[in-house]
């Protein structure tokens, strides 16, 4: 009966950590760049199985694993192309295909599907929050008035190249720093097309987060009414043994 308990208990916190992402994914389904999370689980405390004959007593014969609870192992960013949406806004950029934007924060380098870019009083080309956007040799980007940006990040002023380029890369292990920045490794990204005045819009698909949201309520709900049930059995049999 304990055992019961435990198990349902530990689904139950395991299924706590489901609703808890899939909550945050769907509060984020409206953020410019930004990437879902999905949970992997893993076995806890597995009980290992032997068949025993006379041949062999003492140790058996292994026959496999049960698993006796599940737990929340790690949170991952799904890498995955978000739809593209035209603005027209010529400091709007989508990456369409692999790589992220190079941002600078605080002298620190993070990586952002994000290009919903402004720019600034002195003329730089920065985020929504402030950050600067660098280009191919880690300089801040500076922004001429009449400017382009062709397929392959390349910064021009009128018809003529200014000498910058906006840093597109990839990045192994991506992890995340907040809502929308990433770290990682840095690696080389050839497969992209830089897409000027258009913006990359969150991959996450909210028709299938809320039936997720809907299983994962009814799985909670399922393992609540065990504890209950189970506490309810314990309760009668402790009830019984005193009577005794």
């Amino acid at each position: 009966m304990n055992r019961g308990l435990y198990i349902s208990t530990m689904g139950m916190l395991s299924n706590m950590a489901q609703l808890d992402n899939i909550s945050n994914n769907l509060a984020n389904a409206d953020t410019i760049g930004y990437k879902k999370d999905e949970i992997t689980f893993k076995a806890y405390l597995e009980k290992e199985f032997r068949n025993y004959n006379s041949n062999d007593i003492k140790k058996g014969k292994h026959i496999g694993y049960m698993e006796t609870a599940l737990v929340a192992d790690e949170t991952k960013p799904l890498i995955t192309q978000g739809p593209i949406e035209e603005t027209n806004n010529p400091f709007d950029f989508a990456i369409s295909g692999d790589g992220f934007f190079k941002i600078e924060r605080n002298s620190k380098i993070y990586y952002s599907r994000n290009g919903e870019f402004k720019r600034s009083s002195d003329g730089y080309l920065m985020t929504s929050d402030g950050d600067y956007v660098l280009d191919q040799n880690n300089k801040h980007i500076q922004i001429p008035n009449n400017f382009k940006v062709d397929n392959e990040g390349n910064i021009y002023n009128g018809s003529q190249f200014t000498g910058q380029k906006i840093a597109i890369v990839n990045i192994e292990n991506p992890s995340k720093f907040g809502i929308n920045l990433f770290t990682g490794k840095e690696k080389v990204s050839n497969n992209y097309k830089v897409i000027q005045g258009s913006i990359e819009k969150s991959n996450v698909n909210t028709l299938k987060e809320m039936i997720n949201l809907i299983n994962a309520n009814r799985t909670f709900n399922i393992l609540e009414k065990s504890i209950q049930t189970q506490d309810s059995m314990t309760g009668k049999i402790i009830e019984s043994a005193q009577r005794i």
